[in-house]
């Protein structure tokens, strides 16, 4: 286990970034959420899958036991609001692998992430309520946009445990799956993502995180047709080089 309660490795084409606190049912802490933000902003195309240590849990949520409420300065979750916006402004695609179950926090980081793979034994919940927590607005926002109202509203004002089957039902998971099966469906995710070209990758994350976000603004789609643009005339460029590099 890292200092922090997440640690990092390269293999199979991708970086998998591990929540590692089994004793805390990898509960993620202000060192990892800060840790995520400082690195989210070094990626540079990579794909990283985000995982639970362990087979029992993804992530129990935010770890209570790193709070102070008495301590003056941002609220306690900032740190969770700021992983989670530069997962999702980061040069990189993010794949969720959820085993166990994804709880609060966990569920937010999962939420972030532009690709997530279940394993058909997972649950989700949300203890806001039960602990007197009043939500970001913007881990709302990203929560209601990815669930959906119905099983937002279940997670938050009835403090249900809802299974990925209903996540799945309701297009929030790309891939529910048996969970021998999980270690597999991540690989060939990971090869999946890598075999796409990185400009036509990059445009089309960019584009449904924003839509996700905002809508279809009239700035989105003038800032997607710029992309477009951008990548047609790279591939007029590679036509017309290809010829005169078999000529010499």
């Amino acid at each position: 286990m890292s200092a922090t309660g997440l640690r990092e490795e390269s293999r199979d084409g991708a970086l998998w970034w591990t929540l590692d606190k089994l004793e805390r049912r990898n509960a993620v802490g202000p060192d990892a959420l800060r840790w995520i933000t400082r690195r989210c902003a070094t990626l540079r195309g990579e794909t990283v899958v985000l995982r639970g240590a362990g087979d029992e849990a993804f992530c129990a949520g935010f770890d209570l036991t790193a709070l102070n409420p008495s301590a003056d300065g941002p609220p306690p979750d900032a740190p969770l609001a700021e992983a989670t916006a530069a997962i999702e402004a980061a040069d990189a695609t993010f794949i969720a692998a959820i085993n166990g179950f994804a709880i609060g926090a966990g569920l937010e980081l999962v939420c972030a992430c532009d690709l997530r793979i279940a394993s058909d034994d997972v649950w989700f919940a949300i203890p806001a309520a039960k602990l007197g927590v009043v939500y970001h607005a913007a881990g709302l926002q990203r929560l209601h946009a990815v669930l959906g109202p119905a099983i937002l509203r279940r997670l938050l004002l009835l403090g249900e445990r809802v299974h990925a089957d209903a996540l799945a039902e309701a297009g929030a998971l790309t891939h529910l799956v048996a969970r021998t099966s999980l270690p597999g469906s991540i690989e060939t995710t990971v090869a999946a993502v890598g075999r796409g070209a990185p400009l036509s990758q990059r445009a089309h994350r960019s584009f449904l995180r924003a839509l996700q976000c905002e809508g279809a603004s009239a700035e989105l789609l003038e800032r997607h047709q710029v992309a477009r643009t951008e990548a047609y005339a790279r591939i007029r460029e590679a036509r017309v080089a290809k010829p005169d590099a078999q000529g010499t």
